[in-house]
């Protein structure tokens, strides 16, 4: 079963993921780190099945642990063994900021995605954010932004809301300080928006209500 709190929905490419955990034990292995393992990812199986193995052979291990895994498949990634959909499990089945955030930019970095493949995993990003599929949807958003281009900025500006006050901060961890100028100002922006929403719902939370003019205060 998916971890708590998340729905079912889609994957990358819009295909459903099918989440029956009986096949879990089989997939368990697409997650070692056998010689065989790089073999395995040049045959790709359906995300519905990677993500199962993610949770329940990843997932429940320490964060450190989590982490190493990226790592390697970052190399694998950069030895031109995997390619960047390998990393699709960990931005979307991981709930460690840092991991769900590299292992995004690292689907969006055009060194490892041609320009079609780029534009679909974008896509498919802000879809994981406005529907709740990652289990970080801070950490993507916070990578979506890192990139400065003006046509995500676009496509994040009326998910801006969409977070809570938590995912807001997280999504500032993320970025940290050094960001693109437009980044930087879409974080602004955001931050001043913020502030009159929560001061427009502070002021109807303490206006009387409304009673109508022929009111006397005296029961009819």
């Amino acid at each position: 079963m998916r971890p708590a709190g998340n729905e079912t929905g889609a994957s990358m490419n819009s295909v459903a993921i099918d989440l029956r955990i009986d096949n879990a034990d089989a997939l368990a292995p697409a997650f070692d780190h056998s010689p065989t393992a790089a073999v395995r990812e040049t045959s790709p199986e359906p995300l519905s099945a990677q993500l199962l193995a993610y949770w329940r052979v990843q997932l429940p291990r320490p964060v450190a642990l989590r982490r190493h895994a990226l790592d390697s498949a970052l190399d694998r990634l950069r030895s031109g063994v995997a390619t960047a959909a390998s990393l699709v499990p960990f931005a979307l089945g991981d709930t460690d900021e840092d991991i769900v955030f590299y292992a995004t930019i690292a689907q969006l970095d055009p060194v490892h995605a041609a320009s079609e493949r780029r534009h679909s995993a974008i896509e498919d990003a802000v879809e994981w954010i406005r529907r709740r599929l990652a289990l970080n949807r801070a950490a993507v958003f916070a990578a979506l932004l890192s990139l400065g281009d003006e046509r995500v900025l676009e496509q994040l500006l009326p998910l801006r809301l969409v977070l809570d006050d938590a995912e807001f901060d997280a999504v500032r961890r993320c970025l940290g300080p050094e960001r693109p100028a437009s980044t930087g100002e879409f974080v602004r922006e955001w931050v001043v928006l913020r502030g009159s929403t929560a001061q427009r719902a502070s002021a109807a939370a303490e206006r009387p209500p409304a009673t109508p003019d022929h009111w006397s205060g005296e029961p009819r």
